[in-house]
């Protein structure tokens, strides 16, 4: 499960680079990604070109309010911000 703002400071294009070899080492793994910015159309076109549609699903911006129920819907949480090492949402997702 990725929540964030998909924009380069939190790391989307390592998300870009890694979801495709992921899912070719675990085929049992799938991706949930909520958010919403400029970086968006990186992911989709991955997604797109890597034929990962039935891999990937996009929920768009998420209210603060519904994180928590996006965050357990999975079982790992990746946070790949290339500023914050510890931030709000680790915490978030590790009490969901």
């Amino acid at each position: 499960v990725v929540v964030s703002r998909l924009v380069y400071r939190k790391g989307v294009d390592l998300l870009v680079g890694i979801i495709p070899p992921i899912c070719n080492a675990f085929p049992q793994v799938d991706f949930l990604i909520g958010g919403d910015g400029n970086k968006k159309l990186s992911l989709e076109e991955m997604v797109e070109r890597e034929r990962l549609q039935d891999r990937v699903k996009f929920l768009g911006f998420v209210p603060h309010g519904s994180v928590r129920d996006v965050l357990v819907r999975g079982h790992v949480f990746l946070n790949c911000s290339l500023t914050e090492s510890f931030c709000i949402a680790i915490l978030e997702a590790s009490s969901a």
